[in-house]
């Protein structure tokens, strides 16, 4: 446990693990689960990172069974711990894959890549993503990317798997891109603007 820290969250003393050098979870994997709409039986994450994404949506029972695929050894490490440290090994199954690799079905495909991140993350290249929404059946994608491969995801889904937009989310800068697509069950689109509040240095959102 000495390369790792292990630290509270917010949620019913839920533990998560993270790397004392290297990627450690920022307010992108805060927001994302809190905008993420429905209940849903099954979730694949790409790129589950410390699996702080996946203890935030089973602690507000947005999911139940999680499929987490992350393919850093170190990062890998740091979820298995999250997932045994909580009891969680029977609703997490952890795979150590490459995400393009990985044929498993859910109800909801979520994910947060350090894309182009400089200095705070690798960057990752977006086709083995693209290859996993190829391959596999899912009912609902969610997701954050930067403005710049915010075309790439959207035309993807809406013209090849036929998904429907229902929620988008803008940073104020728009730096930052977070949307929904549901293929039933579609209701009004609702777009929120994402504001950094100087004071807390915390995210809030306003429906506009």
């Amino acid at each position: 446990m000495d390369a790792f820290t292990l630290e509270p969250t917010f949620h019913k003393s839920f533990f998560v693990a993270q790397p004392v050098h290297g990627y450690r979870f920022t307010v992108d994997s805060v927001l994302l689960p809190h905008l993420i709409e429905g209940k849903y039986i099954s979730a694949v994450e790409l790129g589950a990172g410390s699996g702080i994404m996946a203890l935030q949506l089973f602690a507000h029972e947005k999911a139940t069974f999680f499929h987490l695929i992350e393919n850093n050894p170190f990062q890998f490490e740091a979820l298995t711990l999250t997932s045994s440290i909580n009891k969680l090994d029977r609703f997490f199954n952890c795979y150590p894959d490459d995400v393009k690799d990985v044929r498993t079905n859910a109800d909801l495909v979520y994910f947060n890549p350090p894309f182009g991140r400089g200095k705070m993350g690798k960057g990752e290249d977006i086709e083995p993503f693209l290859t996993y929404l190829r391959n596999n059946h899912y009912q609902e994608v969610a997701y954050i990317v930067p403005s710049y491969l915010d075309h790439v995801f959207s035309d993807f889904l809406s013209e090849s798997m036929h998904l429907r937009l229902e929620v988008q989310v803008c940073y104020r800068h728009s730096t930052r891109v977070v949307k929904q697509w549901s293929m039933e069950n579609i209701k009004t689109s609702r777009r929120s603007l994402v504001v950094p509040s100087a004071e807390t240095d915390m995210m809030y959102w306003d429906c506009v």
